[in-house]
């Protein structure tokens, strides 16, 4: 009779599982794009890996050997909000990650349960029919340990790593674009508080110039055009300093609160001269290194990690669950029999628990569709943000190149404006022009020095627009091994 039993049990469970829901057959995923080459646009040598491995350092801005701006990008990168916020994020994603590792081990709990029940008189409950009975269940051990038989809990959990890494690398992008913002603020600061400089010097040879014509004409040497010509200018060069002095209490504003403080403690930001000693070195070749300094890349790359794994779980919806649970402890209808029964009250049980997907309606198979969509749409995600950075790599290099050209080119054109307004100096101490001579002169020089501090700042910019391409010191040895074996086990849950 037992073997009758235990056959008739297996052959049940069979049944059953031959009825569970059907896998419905594989669409098309959409593939990850590899890195593209870039030997023809960046000029690659042997030397790349080593440019890529040891440049733009973590903290990059103490390459300019700028005190202040040391100071600003370490103030926001601590009181910033938004790092803030983005750090919770990071918190928030740990924390599931956490929760969905502790899901994997077995859990005991404690259950207590106080009723008053009253049996029906006309169901079958015995003698006990049409009675009341104050009882209780207590159970101190209640165990409960799912069997991972098809990696669903494991699916779920490397998910939750995924994202979670996904979120630290954009904790590492929003501390990117945060330094890498207040860097391009604070060297159109100094470059404006420059600017203000030579704009009270443009204000002062027109002004100048202006009390020239105007006392010619009193004495009858010119006609009043002039006067009026040169109030022209004066008041141009007027607008044009107050212009640049509110840009750059703009910018002060600007960088206090990228810097998480109000405007008053932009009024203490102080300018000094930026420069890179030595300059930048030029990486000449980007490679696969791309791939592992570029945050925004990397948590991509993650995000299709945690999609792949998303859509393995929805598969594993199809097969059968099973749980092992069990309790142990006391239960009795009435109260004054749970401790006084000579245990009697005992009881405990341990068994699994089999849960068989036979019919959902459509449900498991619309779960399973959107997770493919999620993986595609991630993935496509990650080959926009790989092209979009490609891109920005190259554009970046570009513009390094032609401010380089421009800014040594605008120091030629600035040395031979100084040359110019000396010899106007001497012209006028010997006697062979006139004041108006100078004055032209040392005008012209101003405006040289106003574009050579615009190329500079230029340069600069640009200096800091590769660094961000190259993702700002960012590395992740983990992302190309990564972007490879994602793809692999993407078709393996097919």
């Amino acid at each position: 009779m037992i073997r009758f039993n235990k056959t008739t049990v297996l052959a049940a469970g069979l049944s059953l599982l031959h009825g569970c829901a059907l896998l419905p057959e594989d669409g098309t995923r959409a593939k990850l794009l590899d890195m593209p080459k870039l030997s023809q646009t960046l000029n690659g040598d042997t030397q790349a890996e080593k440019i890529v491995r040891e440049w733009p350092r973590a903290q990059w801005w103490r390459d300019f050997h700028n005190a202040e701006l040391n100071r600003l990008i370490e103030t926001a990168l601590k009181d910033s909000p938004s790092l803030h916020a983005a750090a919770a994020r990071l918190t928030q994603a740990e924390a599931v990650a956490d929760f969905q590792a502790a899901e994997m081990l077995p859990s005991i709990n404690a259950s207590v349960e106080f009723h008053q029940r009253r049996f029906s008189e006309t169901d079958f409950y015995g003698p006990n029919g049409g009675k009341t009975f104050t009882g209780a269940y207590i159970d101190p051990a209640v165990f409960r340990y799912h069997l991972d038989l098809w990696g669903k809990d494991k699916g779920v959990l490397e998910s939750a790593l995924g994202k979670e890494k996904a979120q630290a690398s954009e904790l590492a992008m929003a501390r990117l674009m945060l330094s890498t913002a207040i860097a391009r603020g604070y060297i159109r600061l100094c470059s404006s508080e420059e600017d203000i400089e030579l704009a009270q010097g443009l204000t002062e040879q027109a002004g100048e110039k202006m009390q020239l014509a105007e006392l010619r004409w009193q004495r009858g040497l010119t006609s009043r055009d002039l006067v009026h010509a040169g109030k022209q200018q004066l008041e141009a060069a007027r607008q044009r300093e107050t212009s640049v002095r509110n840009q750059a209490q703009r910018l002060r504003n600007r960088l206090a609160a990228l810097a998480g403080q109000g405007p008053d403690w932009g009024k203490t930001i102080h300018v000094a001269e930026n420069k890179v000693a030595g300059l930048l070195p030029q990486p000449e070749a980007i490679a696969l290194g791309l791939l592992a300094h570029r945050p925004d890349v990397a948590a991509a790359m993650w995000r299709v990690e945690a999609a792949a794994q998303l859509t393995k779980v929805a598969k594993t919806n199809f097969y059968p669950d099973v749980n092992l649970v069990g309790f142990a402890g006391l239960r009795s209808l009435n109260l004054k029999d749970l401790f006084l029964s000579n245990g009697a009250s005992v009881a405990y049980g341990m068994g699994p628990t089999i849960t068989l997907p036979i019919f959902e309606g459509g449900r498991l198979e619309a779960e399973l569709k959107n997770q493919q969509a999620a993986y595609d749409a991630a993935a496509e995600s990650y080959n926009e943000t790989l092209l979009a950075a490609v891109q920005q790599v190259a554009d970046s290099l570009a513009e390094w190149r032609q401010t380089l050209e421009h800014d040594a080119a605008q120091q030629r054109a600035l040395e031979a404006a100084e040359a110019e307004a000396e010899l106007a100096g001497k012209r006028y101490r010997a006697g062979l022009s006139s004041r108006d001579g100078i004055i032209e002169a040392d005008a012209a020089l101003i405006r040289q020095r106003l574009t050579a501090s615009e190329m500079h700042n230029a340069h600069l910019l640009a200096a800091i627009g590769l660094i961000e391409a190259l993702g700002g010191g960012y590395e992740n040895t983990t992302i190309q091994a990564l972007s490879k074996g994602t793809t692999a086990r993407m078709q393996a849950v097919e």
